[in-house]
């Protein structure tokens, strides 16, 4: 049932904004300070019994992304005001509270643009802050498991009128690490950008940098690496090798393809040693930037990936191209 007008804890829910798997997000006001907020309710109205094995686990998913962005402080990542449950006519309502942000998603920005590409140094940017945004959720132990433009929400940046900054938000599907032990092999996230281990359940973080990566060539050519229906998608995602996204836009460099190709590897421990390490090598294949810097330290270890990426000569400014560096054990 819609709750528009429903008073939830101190806030007043004022009309849907959106909806998805988790639970329908609302644009709700706070008279206390007369702000603007958006509050997401875990949607119950599918089950006739409240505390059915499906309700209690919508209600857990929602009370552990309540403590995975608790964890997180980062300007890129969207902050949790509050959160609470609610008993309506008999129903349990659990909700969030996070800033509304009036710009929309990503997903509604690209769209405003009837088609237009976006430019490769724009791309970089996009790609930068989200990236940015994962690797310290990851420095958290927290692996996102649903990147994809309709969860990063818009930010204007007086700076930057034309690209707008993005926000990294819903943490509904997150895993952290640090409860793998008591975590089911769910399967879950958005078909169109799951990397071949997570449909098996077994996400690492490389799994964000393979979504962030089908992100990325979206944004360059127009369209995802792969579409179809779930099972086809499974399949593709899992066997089939991506076309280059220069043979789809032929104005990108080969070395865009080099890296796009290298954080699309089916096999995780090919993928770029993190996700930071991925924006750095896709900013070194775009257009050079005299404040760029050139020499690379090498990336620290990660547990979760074995094999190391380097670029010869001094970047891909020079026109290098990216080689794999094997560890001698």
């Amino acid at each position: 049932m819609p709750f528009d007008g429903l008073h939830i804890g101190h806030y007043i829910l004022l009309r849907s904004i959106g909806s998805g798997g988790m639970g329908e997000v609302y644009l709700a006001e706070d008279p206390r300070i007369h702000r603007q907020v958006a509050i997401k309710v875990v949607r119950t109205e599918a089950s006739a019994y409240p505390h059915d094995d499906s309700t209690k686990d919508a209600q857990r998913l929602f009370l552990r992304e309540a403590r995975a962005i608790a964890r997180l402080d980062h300007p890129h990542i969207l902050p949790l005001f509050d959160c609470g449950e609610e008993t309506v006519n008999g129903t349990m309502l659990t909700y969030l509270v996070m800033p509304f942000r009036p710009e929309g998603s990503l997903t509604r920005w690209l769209e405003q643009r009837n088609s237009e590409l976006l430019s490769l140094t724009d791309v970089v940017q996009i790609v930068r802050q989200a990236a940015s945004a994962l690797q310290y959720a990851h420095d958290q132990q927290i692996i996102h498991q649903d990147v994809k433009p309709s969860n990063f929400l818009m930010r204007a940046n007086n700076e930057r009128p034309h690209l707008p900054d993005v926000v990294l938000a819903d943490f509904g599907v997150a895993r952290l690490s640090s409860a793998t032990s008591s975590v089911s092999h769910s399967i879950r996230g958005t078909p169109t950008y799951m990397a071949p281990e997570q449909w098996s359940g077994e996400p690492v973080p490389a799994t964000d940098q393979y979504a962030l990566a089908v992100m990325t060539y979206e944004l360059l050519t127009g369209h995802p690496p792969f579409q179809g229906a779930p099972m086809r998608m499974m399949y593709l995602h899992t066997n089939t090798p991506p076309q280059p996204p220069s043979s789809v836009n032929p104005s990108l460099p080969k070395e865009v393809d080099t890296v796009l190709l290298t954080a699309l590897a089916k096999n995780p421990q090919e993928r770029f040693l993190s996700i930071a390490a991925f924006a750095r090598a896709l900013e070194s294949a775009g257009p050079c930037n005299s404040g760029y810097q050139q020499k690379r330290s090498p990336e620290r270890h990660n547990p979760y990936l074995e094999s190391g990426w380097r670029t010869t000569g001094n970047d891909f400014c020079s026109g290098r191209s990216l080689r794999r560096s094997h560890n001698p054990s």
